[in-house]
């Protein structure tokens, strides 16, 4: 069989409906939840925090299911997966829309995290490791900005129909969005590998000019051996430092979900005569954040791929240098600014991990399988910050002491991250045969 080398329609393809259901089904699920927290509540005639719980167990199941998924993914077509994760995510909003007590909210979201990975995080990741040799981090970024980009979007649009044909509506049409958009593109443009369209992966070995390039064979997976492997590698000190700068990295990401609290606890301050007055307001920080993680996620994902090293260091300065000046200078312009560097930190859950693993561990048929394993402490991580940042905020010394141990959080994981790297470097923690 004859092998087209280079960029094809198809790769093309595996690249824009992974954009898709990042953009879609999981910008809606991660990135819109805050504009129906309080009108459902109020609605209902609960608290908020009674509704806002489907997100922490939105994250714990994340924390289920990605490893789960790790370990079909070599057993069932990626068409099959994405196109259940996106169906998924349309059962999750039809059950929203007749959700008539909290319950119903936390019982349908321990679906979600199915969606998550094969959507956002392990799904994509996956196919962009089976389909590219090269600017892989580049195309890591771009789905993590549609993510964002389809937070942005969809806010906008459920904000509208929120306040014209009401909440329940809006989870409607959502569904119908990813039933008309997802559903087809999955279908028509997912395939497993590249030998399956008789291609090769993007920026394999170049052929001589005039030289006919044979599609390799698809890759036979021996799951005893693959499993072999994972657990060897899942014992050794490389692994646990993974772990350990992925739950802190996603517990200084979500710090940004309490920006606007932030900025109401600095008008409280500035009453006593503590603090100046801010220099903007939380929505307005926030947006400004979420703006950075856009960019952030483009830029460093292009960085990644000359040098995870180099863009590990570039986005943890970014994270330190944007807290401490939101933290140090809420009355001055730097407080904005600090806002928008900070976001790009906000890149690492959905690039750095990822390219992470693959430094360390390769881009084989264990890829997968240790990415799932290593994605299960982000989530973690994400669901533990939505109890300890509030609780900080509320009793332990208040934004100071909050943005004091990210910091500290912050320094913790680039020491992790870069002692892992130099461990992976060596040999010392990858199987033969990676």
């Amino acid at each position: 069989m004859r092998a087209s080398s280079g960029l094809s329609p198809r790769h093309m393809a595996i690249v824009v409906c992974c954009c898709l259901t990042c953009f879609i089904p999981a910008g809606m699920l991660m990135n819109t939840p805050g504009i129906f927290y309080p009108v459902i509540a109020e609605d209902l005639g609960v608290q908020t925090a009674e509704i806002s719980a489907w997100m922490a167990i939105c994250l714990l199941s994340a924390a289920v299911f990605q490893p789960v998924l790790g370990n079909v993914i070599g057993r069932v077509k990626m068409r099959t997966i994405m196109l259940a994760g996106s169906l998924t995510m349309v059962a999750v909003f039809l059950v929203f829309s007749i959700a008539t007590a909290p319950w119903m909210f936390w019982a349908a979201a321990t679906v979600t995290g199915f969606s998550f990975a094969a959507c956002l995080s392990v799904g994509p990741a996956t196919l962009v490791n089976r389909w590219f040799e090269k600017h892989v981090g580049l195309i890591l970024g771009i789905f993590a900005a549609s993510s964002a980009f389809g937070g942005v979007t969809f806010m906008l649009i459920g904000q509208q129909i929120i306040e014209t044909l009401g909440w329940r509506t809006a989870y409607v049409i959502y569904a119908a969005i990813i039933v008309i958009v997802c559903v087809p593109a999955v279908i028509v443009c997912i395939r497993d590998y590249p030998t399956d369209c008789g291609l090769t992966p993007f920026g394999a070995a170049e052929p001589v000019e005039g030289q006919v390039v044979e599609a390799p064979a698809r890759p036979a997976v021996d799951e005893a051996e693959i499993a072999r492997q994972a657990r060897q590698c899942m014992l050794t000190p490389a692994f646990a430092l993974l772990l350990i700068a992925g739950f802190l990295m996603n517990m200084v990401c979500q710090v940004n979900g309490y920006l606007p609290k932030y900025v109401y606890w600095i008008d409280e301050q500035t009453a006593l005569g503590l603090m100046p007055v801010a220099f903007v307001t939380g929505v307005v920080l926030s947006s400004l954040s979420q703006a950075g993680s856009a960019a952030g996620k483009l830029i460093l994902g292009a960085f990644s791929d000359f040098s995870v090293r180099s863009a590990l260091i570039l986005l943890c300065a970014a994270g330190a240098v944007g807290i401490a000046c939101v933290w140090m200078l809420p009355g001055t312009v730097l407080m904005p600014i600090g806002g928008f560097v900070y976001g790009f930190f906000m890149a690492s859950i959905l690039v750095l991990v990822p390219m992470l693993v693959r430094a360390i561990y390769g881009g084989g048929e264990l890829y997968p399988v240790l990415y799932a394993r290593v994605a299960v402490a982000p989530a973690i991580g994400g669901a533990a910050a939505n109890i300890v940042w509030p609780y900080i905020a509320d009793n332990l010394g208040g934004f100071d002491m909050v943005f004091s141990i990210a910091l500290v959080m912050i320094a913790i994981v680039i020491v992790a991250a870069l002692v892992a790297l130099k461990i992976g470097s060596t040999g010392q923690d990858v199987p033969a045969g990676r």
